[in-house]
């Protein structure tokens, strides 16, 4: 048997797994490139002992990631898309929605999938002859949110068909833009608030303990552009310097967020 430091990360399931899940869990083993260890009756922390990370298969595809430096592991929840999505049934126009004019059919990418809420919202928006593509860098968070959209089920019109009509690719995605044709979706988005320290919430916070530090830098602005046929939304903390950085006008202010728009490149 290893011993804790000797291995980053592992793969099991929950307790009492199916056959499909225990399948799942050595094919991802596979790909991570990372021991499959059964669960049997071993708690989480016995393999915290022997892994600073182990990704959990469960059951309905409610996977988790568990790490030794937070108390909580990071699952997915569509969080607070199932109240912007509720509010917006009501009548309410979504901030997001609003500065993006989004409407039925546009295509979105969000740059920054993170949980996925603004994509969510963004789905829901777009649908239903839309496309909404989620970007994530690293494959254990793309894989838990990728799952949780497929899977989780609510009781709101249209959250669920919102959720199953992502598509979440696992990628750097500054890479993933250079490979995009010349205005290849109306809105481009990006929300590096999670990957901030100063941005506090409970669920979020076992997130950045697997998040990849990725920059919004002006090179991705600049692709982004590119890709972008209307704009390029940026949302951050209210009064963050990232605005000033690269240039966008912070133009919709909330109590703790701010959104900018840039508009997409012309001439091409």
């Amino acid at each position: 048997m290893y011993t804790r430091g000797m291995e980053d990360k592992l793969i099991t399931t929950s307790v009492s797994p199916t056959p499909e899940m225990i399948e799942r869990a050595y094919q991802l083993a596979t790909r991570f490139q990372c021991p499959f260890e059964e669960r049997l009756h071993k708690t989480m922390n016995a393999f915290l002992r022997k892994a600073d990370k182990v990704y959990m298969v469960g059951k309905l595809g409610r996977d988790m990631l568990y790490t030794a430096d937070s108390e909580q592991p990071f699952f997915f929840h569509p969080s607070m898309a199932k109240i912007r999505v509720q509010r917006m049934l009501s009548g309410e126009v979504d901030p997001l929605v609003s500065i993006a004019q989004l409407r039925p059919g546009d295509d979105f990418l969000d740059l920054t999938l993170g949980l996925g809420a603004d994509s969510i919202v963004a789905s829901h928006a777009v649908a239903p002859a839309g496309n909404v593509v989620g970007v994530e860098k690293n494959p254990f968070i793309a894989e838990v949110v990728a799952q949780g959209l497929k899977h989780w089920d609510e009781d709101v019109p249209g959250l669920n068909e919102a959720m199953r009509s992502i598509m979440v690719v696992q990628q750097d995605h500054l890479a993933y833009l250079r490979a995009l044709k010349d205005r290849s979706f109306d809105t481009v988005y990006v929300d590096p608030m999670f990957r901030e320290a100063r941005v506090h919430s409970a669920h979020l916070t076992p997130l950045r303990f697997w998040a990849e530090d990725e920059k919004v830098t002006k090179d991705v602005l600049k692709e982004a552009k590119r890709v972008a046929r209307r704009a390029v939304v940026l949302k951050a903390e209210r009064g963050s310097q990232i605005f000033t950085r690269l240039g966008f006008p912070e133009i919709k202010k909330h109590r703790s967020v701010s959104y900018g728009a840039m508009p997409a490149e012309r001439g091409r």
